[in-house]
């Protein structure tokens, strides 16, 4: 039988709140990605932007305009003030999001599938591709 301690080990830390995880990494992803200067915001759903000296930077369902100099810096604030389970009102919003619960993508999303009008195989069209 266990002792004591390992039978309270997995209850030492507190339930996780999932949307606020997942804000946290994708601000993780924005600064890490604006860090690397050959990488770009993405294309059409793309979640920064540089325009200029300033980044239009999608956080919460708006867009927010950050100096590119203060964009690491608020990425950083924005991280710790998630993160202050005091702060009741700011993880009330990033809950309600409804982009806080999609998950976050991780790595490269280059590289594109077969498109619509791809070749299907299979014996549901008649053709047959095996190998005897």
């Amino acid at each position: 039988m266990a002792n004591g301690l390992e039978l309270l080990a997995p209850y030492n830390e507190p339930p996780k709140n999932e949307a606020v995880e997942k804000f946290i990494a994708y601000l993780k992803n924005i600064k890490q990605a604006v860090a690397d200067p050959n990488k770009t915001g993405g294309r059409g759903n793309w979640s920064y932007k540089l325009e200029g000296d300033t980044y239009q930077v999608k956080l919460l369902g708006q867009i927010r305009y950050v100096p590119k100099d203060k964009l690491a810096k608020l990425m950083d604030d924005l991280i710790l003030a998630a993160r202050d389970e005091k702060d009741t009102e700011f993880r009330a919003m990033i809950a309600e999001y409804p982009g806080s619960t999609l998950p976050v993508m991780e790595g490269a999303t280059e590289g594109k599938g077969k498109g619509k009008k791809a070749v299907q195989t299979g014996q549901a069209n008649g053709i047959d591709r095996s190998i005897d």
